[in-house]
C-alpha cells in the first residue's frame, strides 16, 4: 500500500506526465518487475493513465483517492 501511495504522491505533484523509469527511480526502491505490478494495479483501477509516449499520469479518480489517503494518514499520525 505504501508504494502506491508513494507513486500516487510522485505523479500528483508532477504538472505533466512523466517517464515510468523515472517514477520507478524517483518513487520506489522496488525491483522494476515489482514496479510494473504495482503499476498495472493502479492502472487497473483507473488511478493512473498511460500516456502515448510510455510516460505514466494520475487521473481525477487517482487525485481524490491520494487526498483522501493524504487525509486519513495525517490524522492517525
Amino acid at each position: 500500500m505504501q508504494i502506491r501511495f508513494e507513486i500516487l504522491e510522485h505523479l500528483y505533484y508532477s504538472p505533466a506526465p512523466l517517464p515510468r523509469t523515472h517514477v520507478w527511480r524517483k518513487a520506489t526502491t522496488l525491483s522494476y518487475d515489482d514496479y510494473q505490478k504495482h503499476i498495472a494495479y493502479l492502472t487497473n483501477r483507473g488511478l493512473i493513465e498511460e500516456t502515448p509516449d510510455e510516460g505514466l499520469s494520475i487521473t481525477g479518480e487517482g487525485r481524490e483517492v491520494y487526498e483522501k489517503l493524504r487525509d486519513a494518514l495525517g490524522s492517525l499520525l
